[in-house]
């Protein structure tokens, strides 16, 4: 697969946005965080599956690109580093981001 140097550029530029966007909601306490009221069980897991689902595919496009791997390596790389992203931020939930409350998040955040 070719790709154009501006798409190669796009596709880094959505990992780097799509893995600030995750760090920013995983970090912000839940109660800041409207409940949009649906029915639908385990909510918060399907869009936490969702969100790293995303991260592997953005993933998957420069490490085609810039790797002579074999695809079902580069599914592989894809898939552990959103595990160990993943991890590394609930470890950061769990030990520092408690302490954090909505009005100092954003003042830490910039």
């Amino acid at each position: 697969m070719y790709m154009s140097s501006k798409l190669r550029h796009i596709f880094i530029l959505a990992n780097i946005l799509w893995v600030v966007i995750i760090f920013i909601l995983c970090a912000m306490p839940s109660d800041d965080i409207p409940d949009p009221h649906w029915n639908i069980p385990h909510l918060d897991k399907v869009v936490h599956f969702g969100m790293y689902f995303v991260l592997s595919i953005l993933l998957i496009f420069p490490l085609e690109e810039y790797s002579c791997l074999k695809l079902s390596r580069i599914y592989l790389i894809a898939i552990l580093v959103a595990l160990i992203y993943g991890g590394g931020i609930e470890i950061l939930q769990a030990n520092f981001f408690k302490f954090l409350n909505g009005r100092n998040l954003w003042k830490w955040c910039l």
